[in-house]
């Protein structure tokens, strides 16, 4: 796939991710913050089996022999997505988004440069550095006063 298809891809990505936050809020007023992360996700569970009912199941028969710690990821998400519905009511969207995201890149720093998961290890520069700390900076402007 081509890099700027990516980029476009995750671009869109990002946007659903702020506006689920937003949604799922909303869903939580209805349902309660457990129940909505649950609404949420047995929504996607349905979507995606759709998906692979129409794409094929591929090797999803191998899923016996993952290692238990990357099946971890469903409850990582999970906790984020309860996580992001309870807290947008009393931080905000651009709060809570902040936070988060300062933090995922700082964890994704150290993932590219350590590869701890064996997927690629990337160069991080100063560059690099310095821009998740004026991104850090930024989250403590947008969290001031929240």
């Amino acid at each position: 796939m081509n890099k700027y298809l990516v980029m476009f891809l995750l671009f869109i990505a990002g946007t659903f991710v702020s506006l689920q936050a937003s949604v799922n809020a909303r869903l939580a007023k209805y349902t309660g913050f457990l129940e909505s992360t649950f609404i949420s996700f047995f929504v996607g569970t349905i979507t995606l089996f759709l998906i692979l009912i129409f794409r094929g199941f591929g090797n999803l028969k191998n899923i016996f022999e993952v290692p238990i710690l990357y099946l971890s990821g469903g409850i990582m998400g999970a906790f984020f997505v309860f996580i992001i519905t309870y807290s947008v009511p009393k931080i905000g969207v651009s709060a809570a988004l902040s936070i988060t995201i300062g933090v995922q890149l700082i964890i994704g720093l150290l993932i590219d440069k350590y590869n701890p998961f064996n997927i690629s290890v990337f160069h991080v520069s100063y560059l690099n550095v310095l821009g998740v700390i004026f991104i850090l900076l930024g989250v403590i402007f947008l969290t001031y006063n929240r």
